[in-house]
């Protein structure tokens, strides 16, 4: 640890540098009389009395006055800056430090300071220098212990000589078919997808086929004796298993800002012998740079759509121009069950699939759509994600979405990736795609036939390798993220992970193994809903009390206080936690109770979705009249005209 004769030193050496280096300030008169009160008040001055913003104060008035005495040769007044006012500054710039901040000051501080903040001890905090050489030190520190090319973090995989089989082509064009027709030969093999919907599809497919699979998801596992295959949430892969056959689905999503860090760690570190990647034409140029990055050769199959998609001419007109086998699509959960209520109104039955539901309840929604049972489906761009739905049409309700940050109008990538559900192969020859309004259609229909552009980053998760270092987790997490890297790399987004992180660290003393920065890994990378305020809550307790006991505490409905739909969603969220917490932490899970609470729980959702829908119908806030279909606000135009008025 540096002493503090040493930063005297430094101060001095810097402050006389930059003294000689500019011409002093004009302001001569009174100046001695300046000095004699500054050194009065840091005497004087204790460490609470004192932040960040006052000592960078003190750091330029002693700047400033030691400027003119420089100019004015006043070597008196020279020697008191220097022999007492600097080192007054020192002291209270020490004593903002915490301790782990004071050993930080090793003897690479000084070379630091001078070889990358020349001149900032003569207008920064010691604070604030310190903070910026631990940033220094833990970026070069992440720089030894990451491998420069993501590749390299796989070392068995680059092992292997691996061979890749591309299927490339658009939606219902029987990509992903071809490639499990490869794979149910498999002697050990594995399907890797987005959604436990499409696991589902595929362990059932499997089945057909008479192979042997296991369904491994974030929520379950159902295993099945000599099992040759297991499909699974592509989250889920165990990389250091190896395989005859690998199948990795929708790679197109290796972009993803938040998941797509799963799909790069599948594409460079599978340990299999054949791998099919199924991906849209917009993601080759990345999926085959990340195999050429591996040294691994592969084979393209091409893949036209198997039916005719076209825009239809005239704008849709809600109801009254719904038929058997429409998909209306619009963008949260609130436009989906209001659409469904009106058609309910209507004597319409409607489907249901939006991204809170249940995976299970998504499932016999879906089957009821294919069974006839009702006659459309009302969705998310959640039905984009590779789900097979015998859809004739696809109607855009909506043409903005709200990604998060701003509503903003959907992109081409993203309105190809949902059209392309229509018409679905072997049920129809031609898929038909509309949308509400003319100016929707027209948005549309211009971009219907757009040329999708590459997609161009590649997404990277965070290296636990990195778990090692000595810093605190957030830290760590933060100057990682901060860290360029090289195109056509993008690091994932932390803000989920560093919001749990902050509800943890507020609790800390009352969590076992917060300070085992690999057991807190495992706790804030859990993927939750971090929107559920209820899910947080047990999310935390599950982290102040899962030393207590060889299982978890169970889920209540009770603590699920919310109205209607909303609670046995939450409460369905519960219980997924319990499950995947549980695992995570190695604790025994209550498999028979789990299977029944959500099975009674889908039931409860099942009703609500069957009657009750026009319970949602959305209406304004303030004179309770319907709002328009698909309107974006919760106040209808005459009462927010009547508001801003007033």
């Amino acid at each position: 640890m540096i002493l503090e004769d040493d930063l005297i030193q430094l101060y001095v050496e810097q402050y006389r540098h930059d003294a000689k280096r500019k011409s002093g300030t004009n302001r001569t008169s009174g100046y001695e009389k300046r000095i004699s009160a500054l050194m009065r008040t840091l005497k004087r001055a204790g460490v609470r009395q004192v932040s960040k913003s006052i000592l960078e104060d003190y750091h330029r008035q002693i700047k400033n006055l030691l400027h003119t005495a420089v100019r004015y040769k006043n070597r008196n007044a020279a020697d008191n800056i220097i022999s007492v006012l600097i080192p007054e500054l020192v002291r209270l710039d020490l004593a903002l430090l915490l301790p782990e901040e004071r050993s930080a000051l090793d003897d690479g501080f000084k070379d630091y300071i001078l070889r990358e903040m020349p001149g900032a001890v003569c207008t920064k905090s010691l604070f604030e220098m310190c903070q910026n050489y631990r940033r220094f030190c833990i970026e070069n520190r992440i720089t030894e212990l990451v491998p420069s090319r993501p590749e390299m973090e796989f070392p068995k995989a680059l092992e292997m000589s691996r061979h890749f089989i591309l299927h490339i082509g658009p939606t219902n064009s029987g990509k992903t078919f071809h490639a499990l027709e490869y794979l149910k030969n498999a002697r050990h093999g594995v399907y890797l997808g987005p959604l436990r919907l499409l696991a589902l599809e595929v362990y059932e497919k499997m089945k057909e086929y008479g192979t042997p699979c296991t369904m491994l998801t974030g929520q379950e596992c159902i295993e099945e004796p000599h099992s040759r295959v297991t499909a699974s949430t592509i989250e889920m892969l165990n990389i250091d298993d190896t395989f005859d056959i690998a199948v990795i689905d929708e790679a197109q999503l290796v972009a993803d800002t938040g998941r797509g860090h799963s799909w790069t760690r599948a594409i460079l570190g599978i340990r299999a012998e054949e791998i099919h990647v199924c991906l849209s034409p917009a993601a080759e140029p990345v999926v085959t740079h990340l195999i050429g990055l591996c040294g691994d050769h592969c084979d393209i199959c091409r893949y036209e759509r198997k039916t005719q998609l076209l825009c239809e001419e005239e704008p849709f007109v809600f109801p009254d121009d719904v038929q058997a086998g429409d998909a209306l699509i619009v963008f949260s959960k609130k436009s989906v069950l209001d659409v469904a209520g009106r058609l309910e109104e209507r004597g319409v039955l409607a489907s249901v699939i939006y991204g809170s539901l249940p995976p299970e309840i998504r499932r016999r929604q879906v089957q009821m759509f294919a069974e006839g049972r009702t006659k459309v489906v009302v969705a998310t761009d959640a039905i984009g994600m590779g789900l097979n739905l015998p859809v004739r049409r696809i109607v855009f309700v909506q043409t903005e979405k709200f990604d998060g940050i701003s509503r903003r109008p959907l992109a081409v990538p993203e309105i190809k990736q949902i059209a392309g559900r229509a018409g679905r192969y072997g049920l129809y020859e031609t898929g038909f795609v509309s949308a509400m309004g003319d100016e929707e259609l027209d948005y549309i229909r211009q971009r219907f036939d757009a040329v999708e552009d590459n997609i161009e980053t590649v997404s990277l998760g965070f290296p636990q390798v990195l778990l090692d270092m000595k810093e605190p987790l957030d830290v760590i997490l933060k100057v990682w993220h901060s860290v360029e890297t090289s195109p056509p790399f993008m690091k994932v987004s932390i803000d989920d992970t560093l919001f749990l992180y902050d509800q943890a660290r507020r609790h800390k003393e009352r969590i076992d193994g917060f300070d085992n920065k690999y057991m807190l890994y495992k706790m804030i990378s859990c993927p939750i809903d971090v929107k559920d305020r209820q899910v947080v809550a047990l999310w935390l307790k599950y982290c102040e009390t899962y030393t207590a006991d060889v299982s978890l505490p169970r889920p209540e409905l009770k603590d699920c206080g919310l109205p209607g739909i909303m609670k046995y969603e939450t409460y369905y969220k519960a219980l997924d936690l319990y499950y995947q917490f549980s695992v995570r932490m190695g604790k025994v899970i209550d498999t028979k109770w789990l299977a029944r609470e959500r099975a009674q729980t889908e039931s409860k959702i099942m009703r609500f979705l069957l009657k009750g829908k026009q319970n949602y119908i959305s209406t304004c806030r303030y004179c309770g009249r319907k709002l328009p279909v698909g309107y974006a606000f919760g106040v209808c135009q005459r009462c927010f005209q009547i508001n801003r008025a007033l």
